[in-house]
This record gives C-alpha cells, sequence and structure tokens, in this order.
C-alpha cells in the first residue's frame, strides 16, 4: 500500500513537471512566430520602423492596364 501510493506521487509530480516543460517550450515556439508580426503591426499603425526610426517608405501600385498608380 505505501509503495503503490510513493509509485502514484512520484508519476503525478513526473506527468506534471513533463507537462509544464513541454507547455513552455510551445510557449517558446509561439512567441518566435509571433513576435516578427506584432513589431510589423506596430511599425505600420506608426508610420515608421519600430527598430531603426526610418519613416516607412510609400510603395506605387500599378493598374493592371499601364495607368498611373496610386500611392498607398
Amino acid at each position: 500500500m505505501l509503495w503503490t501510493g510513493i509509485i502514484m506521487v512520484i508519476a503525478l509530480l513526473s506527468g506534471y513537471i513533463w507537462g509544464k516543460r513541454d507547455g513552455m517550450l510551445s510557449v517558446n515556439q509561439q512567441s518566435l512566430v509571433s513576435v516578427p508580426l506584432l513589431l510589423r503591426q506596430q511599425s505600420l499603425e506608426k508610420g515608421y520602423c519600430i527598430l531603426c526610426h526610418e519613416p516607412r517608405k510609400k510603395r506605387v501600385i500599378s493598374k493592371i492596364n499601364g495607368q498611373q498608380g496610386r500611392r498607398i
């Protein structure tokens, strides 16, 4: 009975530690993906690059039939 209790506690603790480690790895992978998107979003909202503080360059979009494009 005592050994069964000890084995159960060890199993629960090892499952908790394994789950916590797996969750931390998952969060790290998600943050690696989301950080560039957040930087781009903030740069577009403010109108300049967050990292180097250069103003946003305006692109010219040309129409399909070759007419004068509009600035965005």
